[in-house]
């Protein structure tokens, strides 16, 4: 009894501290200003979506949505934890939403940047919704 106990206290502590490591980004973003053109479906109605569970949906609402990105705090990300990548595995079916297919993120409060993993262009700028 005290091994279960003890293999069930591991347990949850494990998925706590995944859970925890995601929290400076989960929740609902909108897009903030103008945004630099180049993906049809993430300009200035953009939104991102980030769940507990480390999937994010990108697109814009109602009807341009793609979901099942992933989002994993990066290595470089510091103490503060703090800068994310949200990416779509390969093969993705979002065939008809035209959204970057990875971000490297940071947030900063309420405010994110986000900037298509590999460029240098002006990043997406988001405040937080919800």
């Amino acid at each position: 009894m005290g091994v279960l106990a003890v293999i069930a206290g591991v347990l949850v502590g494990c998925s706590g501290s995944a859970s925890g490591e995601l929290d400076p980004v989960v929740g609902e973003w909108t897009a903030d200003g103008t945004q630099p053109a180049g993906y049809d479906d993430f300009g200035d109605a953009a939104s991102i979506r980030v769940g507990e569970d480390g999937k994010a949906t990108l697109g814009t609402a109602p009807m341009r949505l793609c979901g099942a990105a992933a989002v994993t705090r990066r290595k470089d990300s510091g103490g503060g934890g703090k800068r994310f990548r949200i990416a779509f595995p390969q093969g993705s079916q979002c065939i008809s939403v035209t959204v970057p297919s990875s971000l490297d993120v940071t947030v900063d409060g309420d405010a994110l940047t986000a900037t298509p993993t590999g460029s240098v262009g002006s990043p997406y700028r988001f405040r937080r919704s919800g």
